[in-house]
């Protein structure tokens, strides 16, 4: 990405055309405030596919793990479960792997997850929670063997295993963002306009680690996206469901504690 030396001043590089847009609808005074919400993000995509940053080699993008397939589950760690059946597995990615690909900037801030272990994502297929209760997420080391769920006359196959690299991407908030909003308490609009700007410049990856949320998911108070997840980066059918996400209060999310991870979703 090309950035400025204006816009790194903000905390983040920043593709100049983001600056310019910030520019052009906010004050002086306000510009940087603006710039400062950016969050750093990982965006994750199949190995086998196009990078997502143009002339960047796919190949060379660390491995992150992958989305579906089976999880490396340690012995005596259970299979984790939600009103009486057992979740669905959708990712397993490899801490390591992800701290790479995030420092590969060098200012993108302190990575703020486990250098080392598996991330494993669980979640209620059914989505039939709407306290975002129905997910789990644990963090075990690398080793275990590959765990099939439990077999039930509940259980769904498993999401067909997809291998992804990792690519280190700028995220902006949306206008339902309150951070956003609330630079502009006399105009809403002007935070419409620059969230459209956002989406246009910096469009969202498919499967998101960490940054802001790129959907239209009700924002749980005091949590941030950990992992955002559309359907179309699966085999899966989640009904009307367009995707899943996965929230962590910011407390939490610096402890490294991940027993209250909470689930989104959107419908179409």
């Amino acid at each position: 990405m090309t950035t400025s030396e204006t816009a790194g001043a903000v905390g983040l590089p920043m593709p100049y055309a983001v600056y310019a847009a910030i520019s052009a609808r906010a004050d002086a005074e306000t510009v940087p405030l603006v710039g400062a919400l950016f969050r750093p993000s990982l965006a994750l995509e199949p190995l086998a596919l196009e990078p997502l940053v143009p002339d960047a080699d796919a190949s060379a993008a660390p491995s992150a793990g992958r989305l579906g397939g089976l999880p490396a589950l340690p012995e005596g760690t259970a299979w984790p479960e939600f009103a009486g059946r057992p979740m669905q597995f959708l990712a397993q990615l490899d801490c390591a792997g992800l701290a790479e690909a995030f420092r590969t900037t060098g200012d993108g801030g302190d990575w703020p997850l486990p250098d080392e272990g598996l991330l494993l994502f669980f979640h209620d297929e059914w989505i039939s929670d709407f306290s975002g209760r129905g997910c789990r997420v644990l963090h075990v080391p690398v080793g275990a063997p590959l765990r099939p769920a439990p077999e039930t006359e509940l259980s769904t196959p498993a999401v067909p295993a997809v291998p992804v690299g990792a690519q280190w991407r700028l995220s902006a908030p949306s206008y339902q963002d309150r951070e956003l909003e609330n630079l502009f308490p006399d105009d809403f609009m002007i935070a419409l306009d620059l969230a459209s700007d956002f989406r246009e410049l910096l469009p969202g990856p498919d499967v998101r680690v960490l940054g802001w949320c790129d959907t239209d998911s009700g924002r749980p108070a005091g949590h941030r996206p950990l992992l955002q997840v559309e359907n179309r980066a699966l085999d899966v059918d989640w009904g009307e469901c367009v995707n899943v996400s996965f929230w962590i209060t910011h407390e939490d999310l610096a402890a490294g504690r991940f027993d209250e991870v909470r689930q989104g979703f959107e419908v179409a």
